[in-house]
Order: structure tokens, then C-alpha cells, then sequence
């Protein structure tokens, strides 16, 4: 076997299932879910439980939040060491000292002159702002909050507990502490370090399989010019690699980190990588100016995708721990063809080698999978059946298969798209390919779900069902009753918007579809409203919402909303902001009469 390989990948691991559960309505979307997350706080000193644990899910008053706050910036001893004076007549004796250290400090106030609230139950936003205020110069409480004000409207809904204070009190970690003008590019995890509360390896340590983790060159300052590859947890370099020749790149779909050295005149060299330690192994070494990309995982296996400088062929490669072996030779066009259709499952990947040939890749090796020819590779879903389409100009086919190649389903969906007015005098395969660029097909997914112009499929006890046959050019799933919550159109019609040079597809229907099939037209474009909608989003708190979007230009973007209640349709009011405008409250309460007048509204008999 030809000396081969080499490959650069960057890896965010962890080793915790994806969507572990969390406690309270802030989700940090990290490898540990919070009850990780309170354990890690608690490893470095930030955080303390009580004689019942960590009580996650209980509410958390203004006192406990100003002795949490304290320890999170590794205050206690010095809070409870000093002689520290508030104006509040209301603070219990436990909590004066760490009330008066912020009150100083100038991290806290109260709700009035004289009361702090001390046994009020502390909100998203006030936990947000002591947050913002111990990190930054300012009290931007929306510096902590991924989704704005969607985020803390649905935690104060469901009730600010301990488990969201843990959870924003982690994301402090990762953001850049300015406080003071401190321009020294710093996180609050490493600033936490500079002042001895606690160490880079205890950090290592408590949030090794917590935070995220990131293998890139960076220096051992944030400025400093020693760069070299390093692992990376809250902003803070936890390990670095000894050779600061090697370089690493992302590549998410792998299950190992590796390192290349790749020097003019040099031969290529690819390492595995430890990545607690970042000591590196040399698995192998080819000709100099050679190059691979990461094309997936199959259980242990990495497979990795070889180019080398005079070579006819490209090789696809599996990497099993240190050992190396070469599955197979890709011409330079078949090498594209993998590439743009390799799908990633739980089983391995699947790629299309040519028109009629498709491959699984698997923890022990390549096997041919008996797809038909002008079948096209669209989606792998979680539970690992494949779905494909056959796309012709008079109709499209939908069709599902198992893993090992067995039909699971299969479905026919008519173009209806007319051919426009006086292209019949064109030639006929000029004719057919505009057909085909308007040819039902699939292009989006939620895991289970997935959906086009072709309609909605979804599987079903391990085989594809069809929801609905029609365009369906956005999907969300009604928490309140599981039913569709469709935009589409008739399916003769293409509708959409250009904006940036992008022709983006939308609907001019709003479809709802009940679990047991019945289906409801929210709004349809009769009588004539004139919108085109362009998305269906689900907010923080699980509602569904409409959104109509119209693009005049790269900067008049107007957005109109709505929200699904029980298969009625309440009109939003959208504050208009930079580059934006949508309904005043006047022009919601003249839309929302519309609604109820067509019997869609919430407002309606």
C-alpha cells in the first residue's frame, strides 16, 4: 500500500449523549446537561448545593442569587471576611455580607433605596444583569442570552430556577471579561485563573466532558505569537501541543483528533493526537504537497479521502486507532460526486460513486448497496433508513430504503408545474430541462420528517409514510397537540422572493394537520392577502409561529408574525428594528379583525 494520508481536523468532542436533559428552560446546547454543568461549578469552587443536593429545579430568591454570585466570581472568603455596608433593611444575616461585598462592588441594587428583595424570587433578566455587570462595564443583560428576548420571556413563563442560574452562570465562563476597560482579551474562566481561584488543570478536570472543547493553534496569551495547537475549553488553552509545527483543522464528523506537519520539501506527515494530553503518534507519512479531507465516521472508523500531487487517482482511506487501510481509488470526478453526496448516519456513511453505484461505509469496511440507477441520496434519518429520489420531468419518486439496500417505501409525485406561456416553440430538451428545475423534490429535514415541493414523508414503524403530497416549503410540529403546522401552495404554483441575489421558495398557504389526518387551511391566499410566508419557527416556549418576510433590498426588510393557538392564528406585533418593520400595534389589531373575520383568527366565533 502506497505511503498515504494526511489529514487536518479540528474536533469538538465529548463522550455525553446529544439532547441530555436539562433542568430549568435555559439550554446551553453543551456536551453535559446541567446537572453536569451545577457538578462542574461546584469542582471549581463556584457553586454550592445544599444538604439536598443541588435542588436544580427549585426557584432561586435575590439573597441565594447574590451568594451564588459571589462564589462564581471567587468572592466568598473575601465577602465573608470583610466589613461590607448595603442601604437595605430587608437582607437576612447569612446573606449580608455577600449582598454588601456586590452592593460595593457595584454588581447589585436593590428594588428600591431602602429594599433589596431579598426573599423575591430572582427573574432570567436580574440574574442576567448581576451576570453582565460582573464581567462587563455595563448591565447589557442580553449579553447571556442566546435568543434574546424569546428566551427570557419563555424561562420567566416557566419559572427562573436554580438550574438556569447554573446554566447562565456557565456561559459567563466563555465570555470575554471587559470589565474595567480590560482590553487584555481575556474569558471570565481564564481571568477566574489569573486571580488563583482556580487552575487551568482543575478547569481541564471539572469540564473535560462538560463544555465544549476545541482543538486549534492559539497562543499561550491571547496575543501571544507562540502559537501552536492547543486544546481549548472556555477560552482558556488546557493543553498544547510540544511540536508548533503541527496544524489541525474541523472536522466534526470524525472520531479522532489528528495533526498534519506539511512543510515545503518535506514530506507529509499525518499524527494522531491524544486529546487530553495532545502528545502526538505518526501514523504515516506520503510525498510532500499531498492533501486529505474527512469524509465520515463509521463506529471506530474514520475515513478520510487521500490526494497526493502526480498520482492518477485519489484513495479513500479508513483510520482505525493507528492502523491505516486503503478502501479504494477515486477518479478526480468520482472523488466530487462522493464528496458533495456522502450522507452521515448512526450506521456510517453512504455516497454515490457514479449514476447507478452507491456505497455504505462501515466499521469494517465498504459494501455496495443495491440502489436502482438515477436514484439520488437525499437523507440518512435517525433511525437509519435512506431516502432517495428519482427526479424525471413528468414526475418524481420518492422511496425509502433500510441499510442493507431493502425497499421501505415508495411514493410517485406528478409535476404539475406548467410549462410557461410560448416556451412550446423551444426545443424539447431545452423544455425538459426547465421542467426539471421546477420537478417536485425533497431538500429539508428534522431527523424524523422530511420535505419539499415533493411533500412531507415522515417514517413510520421503520418505513416512509407520506404526510401530505403537496409543496410544503416549511414544517414545525405543534407541541400542544402534535399535529403540522405546513406553509405550501397549490402545487402549480412556485412562489418566493429574490433578496441578495438568492431566490428563496415560499408559501402562500398555512396548512395545520391533525394527528389522525384531518387537515385545516389556517390562511390561504383567498381572498387575496398578498403574503408569501417564509418560514415556520417554534419559539423558546414551544409555540409555533408564521413568519412572513418580503426583502425590498439589502436594507428594508419588512416581518410579519404570527402564532399558532390551538389551530387559530394570533397576529404579533414585530418592533421594528434596524433594516426592519413589521406590524404596529394598530396594524396587528386591523390584521388580527382580518383573522377573525375568515374564521382562522383566535378571535373568531
Amino acid at each position: 500500500m502506497k505511503k498515504l494520508i494526511a489529514v487536518c481536523v479540528v474536533c469538538m468532542l465529548s463522550t455525553f449523549a446529544a439532547g441530555a436533559a436539562n433542568v430549568g428552560t435555559i439550554d446551553n446546547g453543551y456536551p453535559g446537561d446541567t446537572e453536569a454543568q451545577a457538578q462542574m461549578l461546584c469542582d471549581l469552587g463556584l457553586f454550592r448545593g445544599t444538604e439536598k443536593g443541588f435542588e436544580l429545579e427549585k426557584p432561586m430568591t435575590r439573597a441565594e442569587a447574590a451568594a451564588m454570585l459571589t462564589r462564581l466570581l471567587g468572592a466568598e472568603d473575601k465577602a465573608l471576611s470583610g466589613d461590607w455596608a448595603h442601604p437595605f433593611t430587608d437582607v437576612p444575616q447569612w446573606a449580608d455580607s455577600y449582598v454588601g461585598w456586590l452592593y460595593e462592588s457595584g454588581l447589585t441594587k436593590g428594588v428600591s433605596t431602602t429594599i433589596y428583595g431579598a426573599e423575591e424570587n430572582v427573574t432570567c433578566r436580574q440574574y442576567c444583569t448581576f451576570l453582565a455587570r460582573a464581567a462587563s462595564d455595563d448591565a447589557s443583560y442580553e449579553l447571556l442570552l442566546y435568543d434574546g428576548d424569546a428566551e427570557e420571556a419563555a424561562c420567566d413563563e416557566a419559572g427562573f430556577v436554580r438550574g438556569d442560574a447554573v446554566s447562565l452562570s456557565v456561559r459567563l465562563l466563555e465570555q470575554y471579561y471587559t470589565k474595567y476597560e480590560d482590553t487584555n482579551g481575556f474569558t471570565v474562566a481564564q481571568k477566574l485563573i489569573n486571580q488563583g481561584v482556580f487552575t487551568t488543570e482543575q478547569l481541564k478536570n471539572a469540564a473535560w466532558n462538560v463544555l465544549r472543547r476545541e482543538y486549534k493553534r492559539v497562543g499561550s496569551t491571547p496575543y501571544g505569537s507562540d502559537m501552536v495547537l492547543s486544546c481549548v475549553i472556555a477560552g482558556v488553552p488546557v493543553a498544547r501541543c510540544s511540536d508548533e509545527r503541527i496544524y489541525a483543522l474541523y472536522a466534526s464528523q470524525l472520531n479522532g483528533v489528528y495533526g498534519e506537519r506539511n512543510e515545503a520539501g518535506q514530506e507529509y506527515q499525518l499524527f494522531w493526537i491524544d486529546p487530553y494530553t495532545l502528545q502526538t503518534t505518526e501514523l504515516l507519512r506520503c510525498a510532500s504537497g499531498s492533501q486529505t479531507v474527512a469524509l465520515g465516521r463509521a463506529g471506530r472508523t474514520d475515513y478520510l479521502v487521500l490526494t497526493e500531487p502526480n498520482q492518477e487517482n485519489n484513495i479513500l482511506c479508513a483510520v482505525r486507532g493507528t492502523a491505516v487501510e486503503a478502501v479504494m481509488e477515486l477518479s478526480e470526478d468520482t472523488r466530487n460526486l462522493v464528496m458533495f453526496s456522502c450522507l452521515q448516519g448512526k450506521e456510517g456513511c453512504v455516497f454515490q460513486y457514479d449514476d447507478s453505484t452507491f456505497y455504505c461505509l462501515e466499521e469494517d469496511g465498504i459494501r455496495k448497496l443495491p440502489l436502482a440507477p438515477g436514484e439520488k441520496l437525499v437523507k440518512v434519518m435517525q433511525d437509519g433508513l435512506l431516502v432517495t429520489q428519482n427526479v424525471s420531468t413528468d414526475h418524481t419518486v420518492i422511496s425509502a430504503w433500510t441499510w442493507d439496500g431493502k425497499a421501505a417505501g415508495s411514493f410517485t409525485v406528478d409535476n404539475a408545474y406548467p410549462v410557461p406561456e410560448g416556451m412550446e416553440s423551444e426545443d424539447a430538451e431545452y423544455i425538459a430541462y426547465w421542467c426539471s428545475l421546477f420537478a417536485p423534490n425533497l431538500k429539508s429535514d428534522n431527523g424524523t420528517e422530511v420535505w419539499g415541493t415533493a411533500g412531507l414523508y415522515r417514517v413510520t414503524d421503520g418505513v416512509l409514510t407520506q404526510v401530505i403530497d403537496t409543496p410544503v416549503y416549511d414544517c414545525e410540529i405543534d407541541p400542544a397537540d402534535g399535529s403540522y403546522v405546513l406553509l405550501t401552495s397549490p402545487v402549480d404554483e412556485r412562489p418566493g422572493f429574490s433578496g441578495g441575489g438568492v431566490f428563496t421558495l415560499t408559501g402562500t398557504q398555512v396548512l395545520r394537520i391533525a394527528q389522525d389526518g384531518t387537515r385545516q387551511m389556517l390562511l390561504a391566499d383567498e381572498p387575496d392577502h398578498g403574503l408569501t410566508f417564509s418560514e415556520i419557527s417554534k419559539a423558546k416556549d414551544g409555540t409555533v409561529q408564521v413568519v412572513y418576510t418580503y426583502v425590498m433590498g439589502m436594507g428594508d426588510t419588512y416581518r410579519y408574525e404570527y402564532a399558532v393557538e390551538n389551530g387559530r392564528l394570533r397576529a404579533l406585533v414585530h418592533t421594528p428594528g434596524m433594516g426592519y418593520s413589521g406590524y404596529t400595534e394598530e396594524e396587528c389589531t386591523a390584521e388580527q379583525a382580518r383573522l377573525d373575520a375568515l374564521g382562522v383568527g383566535v378571535g373568531a366565533d
